[in-house]
């Protein structure tokens, strides 16, 4: 008799069901890259975060405008 750590585990059909579409999503994606080349993507990438960094910039910006609207008034 096996121990239980070297016992091979029976396939369940729920297990099959999940790696199926990853594994044709996969293939797929091999055929047909979404990616041009890597510079493309980097620039994407880079770009992204300049507009995030400009939403917090943004932000805080109205944060501390409000801030200074509110003690002006009183």
């Amino acid at each position: 008799m096996e121990s239980g750590s070297s016992r091979r585990l029976r396939p369940t059909p729920g297990a099959s069901v999940r790696v199926v579409p990853a594994m044709l999503l996969s293939a797929l994606l091999t055929h047909y890259p979404l990616a041009a080349d890597a510079a493309t993507e980097g620039k994407k990438v880079i770009f992204g975060m300049l507009v995030v960094g400009l939403v917090f910039i943004g932000v805080i910006a109205l944060g501390q405008l409000s801030r200074w609207a509110r003690h002006r008034r009183h």
